[in-house]
Formats: structure tokens, sequence, C-alpha cells
């Protein structure tokens, strides 16, 4: 999907196969009426026969003045249709163009969008995504995020790259998504990107600051928080890396990335207690704008790269989570991440003679750290309507891989024997078979993994300033002679 600056709307690739002509009359000097001819619409997101859209788009043709469609039902009647039909409908009328570009309606639209994500559980309006994509280039991995990719009704898992490419030595990973924004990194010589993926728009960020030369520090678990207005345009975004060090130390030392200023900043930030970061952590969570990082022994180190005078914090663990089983498998058997709104903590066991299978808790105060057990769920408790699943209930394993965003009784976790990826409903305490993933799944589970939620509405990406270098004076050289001596100085 590429945007067009010039036309205001966004082109799509595809063959037309039929057409439904859409005539209306226009206020021409001679009264001439203009034929609409829109993309087939099969190509287009499937839209219900009830609605007023849908007996629009079925009708052969039909002739209406468009200046006595009250706005109001124009208003309803857009912000139903996919986001690609928007956006081509901007070229209908000089009135549709300003209408659909007033920051009221993305924000109807987008409540439109929140409302229907609650009512209905079977929405499917995200993915999850491999983090790895083997490609050469840049303008490549956007390539792989063009919407015939991931628009679908079905819920997947997203690999962008097929098995064949993943034994090249090229590779670039997802790091963040945060307001339809993605943050990736070139792996290898370290190259920082933000793309908007509807409008393919992106930015390279700047190197970070010279250390001295006797001091090569290694950044990693890049964390991602961006902004967004009321009229959800989204303002600045920043990127926080985090220093790797081999042993418990008591200061936390990071690097931040504002669009703002264009610059990076160092903080080396005092610890309550000496913490090791989890080189396996997959990346920092993000809850009410501050990242998380785990930590070995603690539970997480928290920092919130908005507030001054920067500072970092310890947030526990619940005490009574299967200490003994997260350190044997590195927290691979957990999960712990934001859903709407509420910061949770999924466990697993990795036995299946352990009595509970399931146990989750949430965290009811964030400042003093309170957690409070949800559930606590056996395997007898299980139930599924998949037959094949069923036998496997008692004794397969379970890895968890990620909440679901729009709804709080949903969560997705990797079946180990039947190679898939099943749905737990919190609530029926039934797993059902969601996808058998199309890619490599010996390593799935929640460290390559993000969840990916479908753009919305094109953001476009702040362009950070670019800082002014410093012009050192040139050197000037001046030489010197000396009459009874061939020795000759040269000045700085």
């Amino acid at each position: 999907m590429e945007l067009n600056n010039s036309s205001n709307h966004i082109d799509g690739d595809g063959d037309q196969r039929h057409r439904h002509q859409i005539t209306y009359s226009r206020k021409r000097k001679h009264s001439q009426s203009q034929v609409i001819t829109p993309t087939d619409s099969t190509q287009l997101d499937p839209i219900s026969e009830s609605s007023v859209l849908g007996l629009v788009l079925l009708a052969h043709t039909f002739t209406y003045d468009i200046h006595n469609l009250p706005d109001s039902l124009l208003l309803e009647i857009l912000s139903r249709l996919p986001l690609k039909s928007i956006f081509r409908f901007k070229c209908v009328c000089k009135h549709w163009l300003t209408l659909i570009s007033q920051p009221s309606f993305s924000r109807f639209y987008f409540s439109r969008m929140r409302t229907a994500n609650a009512s209905s559980s079977s929405s499917i309006s995200f993915r999850i995504l491999y983090r790895y994509i083997y490609v050469s280039k840049f303008k490549d991995v956007l390539d792989r995020f063009r919407p015939e990719t991931y628009n679908s009704e079905k819920f997947s898992v997203l690999f962008l790259s097929t098995f064949e490419e993943q034994q090249q030595s090229d590779q670039f990973k997802v790091l963040a998504v945060s307001n339809g924004l993605i943050l990736c990194c070139l792996l290898g010589p370290l190259v920082y990107y933000v793309c908007d993926p509807v409008t393919r728009q992106w930015v390279t960020l700047p190197r970070g600051r010279e250390k001295s030369p006797d001091r090569h520090p290694i950044f990693f678990g890049e964390g991602f928080v961006s902004r967004v207005n009321e009229d959800n345009v989204l303002t600045s975004y920043t990127v926080v890396r985090v220093e790797l060090l081999n042993s418990f130390s008591t200061h936390l030392n990071l690097e931040t990335f504002s669009s703002e200023t264009g610059k990076w900043v160092d903080y080396r930030l005092p610890c309550p207690n000496p913490i090791a970061l989890l080189k396996r952590g997959g990346g920092p969570i993000t809850f009410n704008g501050i990242l998380h990082w785990f930590v070995y022994k603690h539970g997480m180190v928290a920092f919130d790269p908005h507030q001054d005078p920067k500072s970092c914090r310890i947030i526990q663990f619940p005490d009574d989570r299967d200490i003994e089983s997260e350190h044997k498998h590195d927290g691979l058997y957990r999960l712990c991440d934001e859903c709407q709104g509420k910061l949770r903590f999924f466990e697993v066991s990795p036995d299946s003679c352990s009595f509970y299978c399931f146990s989750m808790w949430e965290l009811k105060d964030y400042e003093k750290g309170e957690w409070c057990c949800e559930f606590k769920v056996t395997r007898s408790d299980l139930s599924s309507s998949d037959p094949e699943l069923t036998t496997w209930l008692m004794t397969a394993t379970f890895l968890p891989l990620s909440f679901h965003p729009f709804n709080l009784d949903i969560m997705y976790l990797r079946c180990v024997e039947l190679c898939c990826i099943v749905s737990y409903d919190i609530k029926n305490k039934k797993l059902e078979i969601a996808c058998k993933p199309i890619g490599v799944v010996e390593d799935l589970s929640w460290r390559v993994v993000v969840p990916f939620v479908i753009p919305r509405w094109p953001t476009p990406v702040p362009i950070p300033p670019v800082p002014k270098k410093v012009v050192k004076p040139k050197l000037v050289h001046r030489r010197r002679s000396y009459k009874n001596c061939d020795l000759c100085e040269v000045f700085d």
C-alpha cells in the first residue's frame, strides 16, 4: 500500500475483475453526470448487506445528488469503509476531501473501531509477528508489510521471510510497535529505522554518541514509546536502549533518542538493588508509556523516558509464582505484558504432572507493586471442541505467546506437540486451534514475536531535526624558517 501524497489517496495492487458503476449528478454547466468506477468490491473488506453501504455497493447503478447526502449519514458510511477505500474516496469531490481530512473524522473513525472491537470478540485486527526479516535492504522490509500480507479475516502468525530466505546472513529485526509506527534495526552494522507500514514513510536514526576510545559498550533491549494528541495524530516518539553488562550492577546505563531533538542522550541511573538484565528478554514491555526490562531475581526495572529528573525503579514479580521454573527455563514459560490498560503476568507449568497448569496475576497497585492472583487452572479444567487437541490436553506442552490486545478474555499459546497456535478463553477455560503457522516454529516463543496491531490510519512519521554540527576551526599551518638552520617548525 503506497500513499500518493500528490492526490491524497492510497494506491493498492491487484487486478480488476468486474466493476460496479456508481452514477451521481453534479452541479455543472450542462448538468452532466459523473461516473465513478471504484475497484472491484471483492478486493475490499466484506461489508454487511444490511448496512447502507452494502446497499450502495450491491446496486449496479444508481443516480443521486451527493450534495443532498447529510454529513451525518456520510460519516457513518465512510467510517465503515476499509482504510484503502476511504483515502480513494477523497478524490470524489472537494466536500468529501474536506470531510475525511478533518481531525474530527479520524476521532470518529477510531471511536467506532474501538466500539466494534469491544463488542465483537471475533473481530481480528491484529497478528502475531515473527520479529526477524531476512532481506538485504530496508525497502524490502517495507514491501513485506504490504496490506495484502495481513489483510485477512483469519488470525495468523506473520512470517515475513520464507524458509529459504532465513538461510541468508542479512537480517532485520522488528524491535517494537507503537501507535502504528514500527521500530526496526539492521543487525550487524547496527542501524535503526522508524517507519509507518501504511504510508511507507521511514526515517533512519543517526548513530549514537561517540564513546571514549577505551570503552565500547554493547547496547540491546531497545524500547519504543510514541505520543499522540487528541486527534490521534502522532506528535513524537522516543527510542531507548540499555547497555549490556556481564555482571550485576548498581546502575542502569542507557541511551535515549527523541524525535523532538534528533539527538541521543546517555544516562547512568542508580538502582536500589544490584540488577542484571535478562539477555534473552525479547525487549522491554511498555505500560502507561513506561518501559520495563526483565532482570534476574527481582522482576523488572522500569524507566519513564518522559519523566524528569530521570530515574529507575524495580518492580517485583508475584511472590507465589514458580520461581524454580523461571530460573530453569530462563522465563520461557511466563508472559508479562500490557493488555487493555492492565499489566498481567501469565504462567504455564512446564511439567504436565503439576497440579496447576495456567496461572495469572494482575498488577493492582503499580506504585506499590502489588499483584493479585486472578486464577489458577488445572488441566482437568481445560476443554476444547477440537478432537485432536482434546486428546492432548492432559500432556501437551504450551508456551505463552501474546495477550489479545482488544479482548481481556483471550490469549494465545503455542502447542509444541501439534505445532500450532491455540487460543485460550480465560472465562470458559477453553482451548481452540487458532492457526497452524507456515514457517519455522521450533523457536516460536514470546521472545521472538511481537503483537502487531494492523494500522487503521496513516501515521506521519515525525522527522527529527538534524543537530547542528560543531564546525571546528581549520588548522593553520605556518612554516617558519631559520637562517642558520635547515630545521622547519610547523605550528598549529
